[in-house]
């Protein structure tokens, strides 16, 4: 019997718009928080260093909140035959998600993958090249296309019962393409600040972005994840 208590995914639209806002805020608050937590913990001078600096504390607790994500999805993806696959899915984009924020492509190529550039510059080595395309991009690509192709078989009925996750995608759309746009103008001057400022200014504001991002997703997948758990089934 499904429970008699009020839903906490929202059954109205509504219900859909507060609880976006709230994973926001819950994820907003959350990395703050941490963020203060490691400008006092690690004693670092600037809070450039803390935010915006490579393998910085920002940038490694975004890359561990995707792992986190991570092992959930897979192990619902295990334990929940209904919806193995965008489980599993979601368990292999979190990974990449997780191994993108480690920088782990420039680790194993010396080279950051979206300089299209170097796909054809002979000057870099095949195994390279074909170690970026067939173990980043053709599998982010492989994987969007099949979670969309699920996602839009499903998107008709969703909306006509106002499913909540229509908003919560969308608006983990919105914090994707704000992190992505912002990541390509790090040399864009601002006459406030200066060039080297500005500079600093859109890394940082990248890096707690993508933060931002991880925390808003596990925030977004905890109740679902909850449902999958056999102990967490309740009759009443």
């Amino acid at each position: 019997m499904p429970s008699n208590k009020p839903s906490l995914l929202g059954d109205t639209r509504q219900g859909q718009v507060r609880l976006c806002w709230r994973n926001l805020g819950e994820a907003l608050f959350f990395c703050l928080t941490m963020t203060l937590l490691a400008k006092w913990s690690t004693n670092l001078p600037a809070w450039g260093d803390v935010i915006a600096s490579e393998n910085g504390p920002v940038e490694m607790m975004s890359a561990g909140i995707w792992f986190v994500a991570m092992v959930w999805c897979l192990t619902a993806g295990l334990s929940h035959s209904h919806h193995r696959i965008e489980w599993l899915g979601l368990t292999a984009l979190c990974l990449l998600f997780g191994l993108r924020e480690l920088d782990a492509h420039v680790w194993a190529t010396g080279w950051n993958f979206d300089k299209l550039a170097n796909y054809w510059n002979s000057s870099f080595p095949l195994w390279e090249r074909l170690l970026v395309i067939g173990g980043m991009i053709i599998p982010v690509m492989a994987i969007g296309i099949v979670l969309c192709f699920r996602i839009w078989s499903r998107l008709a009925a969703a909306w006509k019962s106002r499913a909540p996750w229509i908003g919560q995608l969308t608006l983990g759309g919105l914090l994707l393409s704000f992190c992505v746009v912002v990541d390509k103008v790090h040399g864009y001057y601002l006459p406030i600040l200066g060039l080297e400022d500005a500079q600093l200014f859109f890394m940082g504001l990248e890096e707690f972005g993508e933060y931002v991002l991880g925390i808003y997703t596990v925030s977004v997948l905890w109740p679902y994840w909850q449902a999958t758990l056999p102990f967490h089934q309740t009759d009443s």
